[in-house]
């Protein structure tokens, strides 16, 4: 390939993932400001306890679901080095996971609760990161598309 047509592509691909997280970013947000405003409305308007600490949690929950993806991907990433470390170079080698849980609809239900919450404050808490970390990658796109302009 050439200069101009490596040159585009890296252009290209800067501009559509800036553009992927300039979405994630709105659609976080959005999502967590619409858990936010339907759990407040619906708690003020019955006379919930505790409605809005719980919706502020609530409110946070897409950010949460982002800091346990990125920690996901580590860990993955992680085993993957660990297991090049341990077995080298010039070896294919497979393996499987698999877990086996047998949960009844009550338990099914206060995990997925759980959950949630454990979500908001995960995000409440190391959301910031996240954004951050989201915002660093958009400057470094925008340098790269001025850079190669």
């Amino acid at each position: 390939m050439s200069y101009h047509q490596n040159r585009s592509i890296v252009i290209r691909n800067a501009i559509i993932n800036s553009l992927f997280i300039i979405w994630c970013l709105v659609w976080r947000t959005g999502l967590g400001l619409t858990f936010f405003i339907i759990y407040a409305s619906l708690g003020y308007i019955y006379n919930w306890p505790f409605y809005l600490p719980i919706s502020i949690i609530l409110g946070f929950i897409p950010w949460g679901w982002k800091v346990q993806e990125e920690r996901r991907i580590r860990e993955e990433e992680q085993k993957v080095r660990n297991l090049k470390n341990q077995i080298g170079d010039g070896f294919i080698y497979a393996r499987a996971e698999s877990n086996v849980e047998i949960n009844y609809r009550g338990v099914i239900f206060l995990k997925s609760v759980f959950g949630l919450f454990v979500s908001g404050f995960l995000g409440m808490i190391l959301g910031w990161k996240a954004i951050l970390n989201m915002i660093l990658q958009l400057v470094d796109n925008i340098r790269t598309v001025v850079r190669y302009m």
